[in-house]
């Protein structure tokens, strides 16, 4: 797999999910049930076969419809760098051009020039000689999943999405469809699979992201993801009662409803003339609030003991800003210092400590500007911008260490499994082994004897990784067509994070 990305959206919002008229007498015709998207970003990488499943009335579908730029967004970004085909089994009842017309009107569309014999070649594939004239909208799911994806066969677009087509194929069409998905992830191509068909779409992905009420719940491997989302499906077929319905998976519900800042919602007023309210209403609107302040104001006056004014409370300034900055919303990730000593502000505790270059931090938690992170059982704050993020969970490139041991110096990739052999062990056990020159005590970051490697200690001040320096690195740039500062490649148990700036490997084992 690459490690460009040829796809991408970032912070999606897409509205009108319910789409029941509204009554006469609310002001508008926008409220926080009819978010049908919140806040969706997914970051397609070339060579990456991806699923996205989810349970009934997730939105998946529209995500996809989104992905191909059939609909555009309300609120985020849309990026494609490429060319792409895209397939719906709902499309079906919308053509009512013969078998033959359809398949021309694509091929025309084709990024490459084809032969003039491609038609009837997708014709032959599709096993629809026999119904070249039969209208399109009258062939059953089979034929027309078939026909879908015999044009995407040919079709050598970059990028394939394909809705509901891989459960409606036969099996022997579906034989097909893991060729094509193996053939596209090996040539660096991409595919998007949104199906709902359990056993057959890990045979056609490589990844998976789970779509749920309209938000991105969890992405990873099929193995991250898959049982997590079956358990729920499982728990979900079980409800028996209204009050089970309403009551299950109610936080997730929640979220999704949350309402969008309102600077945007009203901007959106201005946008379609459809959300826009009635003149005649406004008016009723306004005047009848502004007469109820007028009377709350009068009960006031008449009623209030106007002698006495209040003196509010005196809350604490700093305590206002301390909720404030340690609203943190629970995570799991991890982060690496990689430019300079860190302060790591304490949370709920008054000590400092500091972090110097490539300490190994566990975050627990993220608020919009900080994250909250461990640290021998004590939480500490520390600015975004002064760490290197790292999800475990990411889609990364899948290299052994073999591979990737020439653009390492030979003083790790030698004895790689004799200084492995330490990992997962304590500090003081580990530091008595390799018997440090210098900063034995350090608690993050421990340097080798009379080696340019250093260990690395994570928030349970067990050994998680080592730094060791980096050779030939304008060929690992060019060999792995890397573009950016940091590059990170899976391997085994652990993982290879390539820093360019510094010309140093990490390698951590979680």
């Amino acid at each position: 797999m690459g490690s460009s990305i040829i796809l991408k959206l970032l912070n999606v919002t897409h509205y009108y999910r319910n789409k029941k008229p509204k009554k006469w007498y609310l002001p508008f015709n926008y409220d926080a049930e009819s978010i049908e998207l919140n806040n969706i970003s997914l970051h397609i990488y070339e060579g990456e076969s991806l699923g996205i499943i989810g349970e009934p009335n997730s939105s998946k579908s529209l995500v996809g419809r989104i992905l191909a730029g059939e609909i555009k967004p309300d609120k985020g970004k849309y990026i494609l760098r490429s060319d792409l085909y895209y397939a719906d089994i709902a499309d079906k009842h919308l053509h009512t051009e013969t078998v033959e017309t359809y398949i021309k009107q694509h091929v025309l569309l084709f990024p490459v020039k084809v032969n003039d014999h491609k038609v009837s070649q997708i014709m032959r594939y599709a096993h629809l000689e026999d119904k070249k004239d039969t209208t399109v909208s009258e062939l059953s799911d089979a034929l027309y999943a078939q026909l879908l994806f015999s044009i995407a066969r040919t079709c050598h677009a970059q990028v394939l999405i394909f809705n509901r087509v891989i459960q409606s194929l036969s099996d022997n069409y579906f034989e097909e469809a893991i060729k094509l998905s193996n053939e596209y992830i090996n040539n660096n191509l991409t595919m998007i699979i949104i199906d709902d068909d359990l056993e057959r779409i890990p045979q056609v992905t490589n990844y998976l992201a789970w779509i749920s009420h309209g938000q991105l719940r969890k992405e990873g491997s099929i193995r991250q993801v898959l049982p997590l989302f079956k358990e729920h499906e499982s728990d979900r077929r079980s409800i028996v009662t209204q009050e089970e319905e309403e009551n299950f998976d109610r936080d997730w519900k929640e979220s999704r409803t949350h309402m969008p800042e309102l600077t945007y919602n009203f901007k959106r007023v201005e946008r379609y003339n459809h959300a826009k309210p009635p003149t005649v209403i406004t008016r009723f609107w306004t005047i009848l609030v502004a007469s109820i302040i007028a009377m709350l104001l009068m009960i006031v006056l008449i009623f209030g003991n106007m002698g006495n004014m209040p003196v509010p409370t005196n809350t604490d300034q700093a305590t206002i800003q301390d909720q404030s900055e340690h609203a943190y919303k629970d995570k799991l990730a991890y982060g690496l210092v990689l430019d300079k000593k860190i302060t790591m502000h304490g949370l709920k505790h008054a000590s400092n400590r500091q972090a110097q270059h490539y300490s190994f931090l566990t975050i627990t938690g993220e608020s919009p500007n900080h994250y909250r992170v461990e640290v021998d059982g004590k939480s500490y704050s520390i600015a975004k911008n002064e760490i290197r993020y790292f999800d475990p969970g990411g889609l990364y490139e899948q290299h052994s260490g073999d591979k990737l041991a020439k653009y390492m110096s030979k003083n790790y990739s030698h004895y790689y499994e004799f200084f492995n052999s330490h990992l997962h062990q304590q500090h003081h056990k580990v530091t008595d082994s390799l018997v440090p020159e210098k900063g034995k005590d350090n608690r993050f970051v421990v340097p080798v004897t009379q080696q340019p490697i250093s260990m690395i200690f994570n928030d349970e001040n067990k050994l998680s990784g080592f730094t060791f320096p980096m050779k030939n690195v304008e060929k690992l740039k060019s060999d792995y067509h890397i573009s950016s500062k940091i590059w990170i490649a899976k391997s085994g148990d652990g993982y290879y994070i390539a820093d360019m700036k510094n010309k140093n490997w990490i390698y951590i084992e979680l």
